[in-house]
């Protein structure tokens, strides 16, 4: 029997109520071998032998026959780079645990929720080093070994007296040796932090996988529907929200804009000159929403993105932005960022200077950097999408000051429309248990709204974090990228939102206020989005009608 495309774990009946499904793309790490090896199963998660069935119960639990019309939610988490099988894992399971734990807020009676952590192929940094002689192409191997040739002739077979010619060619050459030596190793390197390997899975594997994943679930919820329509009545399209992290966020993004469609009459917004038409043409909305359904019973509700590998550009308005046109789709979007995730700062902007296309270094910082400048914590508030851009800061540059040279707008209104959408939470400062959980919690911006982490501090973190464990003593280890999931506070606020929305997680809480307040208690900033506190925003949540003529459809094809 040939490997399944997917191994898919659920907390099946051991957790009643709490419907949790680990998903895992069987794509190998590399093109060339096969990914038959098994590992253990996620804590608390048992493995499904059909996956086939395992998505048909996923819908089952999405639309019963006996439930209200209204309710039903489908989230999916997508982790980053550099994320080999345990670490995932260990997230998931940490995931299903917070999950568990908080049961009686998220998984009640007339909310049905269904959450799946879903894993593609990335590898840890460095684990591929065996192979980086063996995959190295020809003429790469040619220059390594003649330079290495070089240098042994002159180093060990050339001695003795020699001409001002013979010694200056000699010196050309080990000059020329070196240097051939230097390029391969750079390439090895590269090849070595496993990112653009990560990408390459990302973007070939993980986004048509989960695209694939999603077009299951939808065809065996729309072919439960189209086989008994009383017993399902008017049902309600299914709310599809996500988290992503690091570059599961870009993951993400590429999903909303494989699954919705690009012909769609309403998602034509722009005419070729740029000037706005159709749906969005009429919206008074600060970011212009335009349909969100996807396939027969999926609807886009929520998008939250933590410490996402995405430039900062994309939170100005501007052509090719890529993240405003999935943004746009969704009803609600939440940011989780810290200044001091070295990660992206330093790794990451150091990688994509091969790729991203800029003339000057003070583009390309990440938007899992950006930061609120404010010297408060809890709720910080701004009037006007100009006020918007001057608080919001990513690397050296605030938005405003981005917005002059990279978007085409002629108005800070019109630039702002992406950073408008977002809801942030600023978690530099972040503190659980008295210790700092992204950074050493300095608060610099206290003495200084505009002030900004010390260099010797980012080189702390990178310390710690690249060469600590996590089994160190806490108050040694800082996870500067994935704290946020560890943290009480910040996990209790990623999935309540993302399941719940921002209504009925203020609910939860005992009213906005209290949310504040917890954030100031843990020194977490936050901007909430216009959007969210307009006139009539109360039943976001509600989605569209299925469509009722739903007829019985085969299998999609992979």
């Amino acid at each position: 029997m040939s490997e399944p495309n997917f191994r898919i774990y659920s907390t099946g009946h051991s957790y009643v109520g709490v419907p949790f499904y680990y998903i895992e793309s069987t794509a190998p790490d590399n093109v060339d071998e096969q990914n038959l090896e098994e590992k253990r199963p996620p804590k608390y998660l048992s493995k499904s032998e059909d996956p086939n069935l395992a998505l048909k119960a996923i819908a089952e639990q999405l639309l019963p026959e006996a439930a209200p019309a209204d309710g039903a939610s489908l989230v999916v988490m997508v982790h980053g780079f550099n994320t080999p099988f345990e670490n995932a894992v260990n997230t998931y399971e940490v995931a299903a645990e917070a999950l568990i734990a908080d049961k009686d807020k998220i998984f009640t009676a007339d909310r049905r929720v269904v959450c799946i952590g879903y894993r593609w192929p990335s590898e840890k940094i460095g684990s591929n080093w065996r192979s980086s002689l063996s995959a190295l192409p020809k003429l790469p191997q040619i220059l390594l070994g003649t330079g290495v040739l070089f240098l042994l002739f002159r180093l060990f077979l050339f001695h003795g007296d020699q001409t001002a010619l013979v010694s200056f060619l000699l010196q050309a050459g080990v000059f020329i040796a070196l240097s051939l030596i230097v390029i391969t190793i750079v390439g090895i390197v590269l090849r070595a932090i496993v990112y653009f390997r990560d990408i390459y899975r990302a973007t070939n594997y993980g986004v048509s996988d989960l695209v694939q994943i999603i077009r299951l679930i939808d065809f065996e919820a729309s072919n439960r529907i189209a086989k008994d329509k009383r017993a399902f009545g008017q049902r309600r399209r299914i709310a599809l929200s996500f988290i992503g992290h690091s570059m599961g966020g870009l993951v993400v993004t590429n999903v909303i804009r494989t699954l919705t469609d690009v012909f769609d009459s309403e998602s034509n917004v722009q005419t070729a000159s740029g000037a706005n038409t159709g749906y969005a043409a009429d919206s008074s909305d600060v970011f212009e929403q335009i349909p969100a359904r996807v396939g027969h019973v999926f609807e886009l509700m929520r998008f939250i993105v933590v410490s996402p590998d995405i430039p900062a550009e994309a939170l100005l308005a501007r052509r090719g932005n890529f993240l405003q046109s999935s943004l746009r789709r969704f009803k609600e979007a939440y940011l989780f960022s810290n200044e001091g995730d070295v990660v992206l700062r330093l790794i990451s902007t150091v990688a994509n200077y091969f790729s991203f296309p800029t003339l000057k270094n003070r583009s390309g910082y990440r938007l899992g950097n950006t930061e609120i400048l404010s010297n408060s914590y809890g709720e910080v508030s701004v009037n006007g999408s100009e006020q918007l851009l001057e608080i919001l800061r990513v690397g050296s540059n605030k938005l405003s000051e981005l917005s002059r040279t990279t978007a085409q707008s002629r108005t800070a209104k019109e630039a702002a429309k992406v950073a408008d959408a977002f809801s942030y939470f600023d978690c530099t400062d972040y503190v659980e248990d008295h210790r700092g959980m992204l950074t050493l919690a300095s608060k610099c911006k206290a003495r200084d709204p505009e002030g900004a982490i010390s260099y010797i501090e980012y080189a702390r973190l990178l310390l710690r974090y690249l060469f600590l464990s996590p089994n160190e003593p806490k108050s040694k280890y800082v996870n500067v990228h994935g704290g946020y999931f560890y943290g009480q506070t910040t996990k209790g606020l990623i999935y309540r939102l993302a399941c719940l929305g921002y209504d009925d997680t203020v609910a939860v809480y005992g009213g906005e206020a209290a949310i504040f307040a917890k954030c100031n208690e843990h020194q977490i900033r936050v901007l909430i989005s216009r959007r969210l506190r307009r006139k009539g925003s109360v039943g976001r949540n509600r989605t569209e009608l299925i469509d009722s003529s739903l007829t019985k459809e085969d299998p999609p094809t992979v």
